[in-house]
């Protein structure tokens, strides 16, 4: 019966074989034609190891006579996802073990949007996927190209920008990133604009539906004024406010500003994400 494991990348992690205790034991842990770890005579027997593995095998010798053949594999990468065999060989048996090993990376993902003067930009980031991620884009219902990219990589890792300039703001835009493990989506909207008056409060809406519910969910709201991005409040668990008269609404992440002058006036912009979407809502406020 094969044992799963899952491993995180550049970490370090065990896979387990049981046997029964006998005398003289061989050991070999074996990944496709690769030994990955060798031992008999009562020790290891690295010249017998295949390159990959050097330095980064170890079995607990003082757990052996108890029938432990387990192994721990350090300093995982990418290429170490398969399947491993354990056989060990006693005077008294031999018993083979298959282990699949999985090697999880902890990519992270994020969506960027930019203005100046009269330009307006998204930008999609993946960093640290493998394999190399693929990242797509649709505004409103339509499919569209990027209008750029760069690619980064780190060892074996991949980071990924996409670009796409909002041509009309009316339409929603939302980014794919496509991984065979993994899928990340990001959205972008802006909503009618909100007008004040000086010295007055307002709340400041983040529509954010309910996909959320139930999720671990961080919302930041930052102001975009004349080309410059400053910070007004975050939650993420709990609220923080970076500005005195900025406050969250724990229950549906809106933003409440008191005592308006004109240097309020800008673009608000709500990021609500969860480990698997982000929603990016822009709304422009004239005091």
């Amino acid at each position: 019966e094969q044992e799963e494991v899952t491993g995180l990348f550049s970490k370090d992690c065990i896979l387990p074989c049981s046997f029964s205790p006998g005398h003289n034991e061989a050991i070999y842990w074996i990944k496709g034609k690769k030994t990955v770890h060798a031992y008999f005579k009562q020790e290891d027997q690295p010249k017998e190891q295949h390159a990959d593995y050097r330095g980064r095998t170890h079995l607990f010798h003082e757990n052996i006579p108890s029938g432990n053949a387990s192994l721990k594999l350090s300093n995982l990468t990418v290429t170490d996802e398969g399947a491993y065999k354990c056989y060990v060989g006693t005077e008294q048996s031999k018993t083979t073990q298959e282990v699949m090993l999985h090697i999880k990376v902890s990519s992270y993902y994020a969506l960027e949007y930019q203005k100046t003067n009269r330009k307006r930009r998204l930008k999609c980031y993946a960093f640290l996927t493998y394999p190399a991620p693929h990242i797509s884009w649709v505004r409103g219902s339509v499919s569209i190209q990027e209008i750029g990219r760069e690619e980064t990589r780190s060892g074996v890792l991949y980071s990924l920008r996409s670009d796409q300039n909002i041509v009309d703001t009316a339409d929603r835009y939302s980014c794919r990133v496509h991984l065979p493990h993994e899928e990340w989506a990001a959205e972008w909207m802006m909503q009618d604009k909100l007008s004040n008056t000086e010295g007055s409060s307002t709340i400041i809406p983040c529509e954010y539906g309910n996909n959320t519910a139930n999720t671990e969910v961080t919302c930041v709201w930052k102001l975009n004024r004349k080309s410059v991005t400053s910070l007004l409040a975050s939650f993420n668990g709990t609220s923080r406010s970076y500005q005195p008269r900025a406050q969250i609404n724990r229950s549906d992440f809106s933003l409440m500003l008191s005592d308006l002058s004109a240097a309020d006036s800008g673009e608000y912009l709500c990021n609500i994400s969860t480990r698997r979407y982000t929603k990016l809502i822009v709304r422009t406020l004239q005091v």
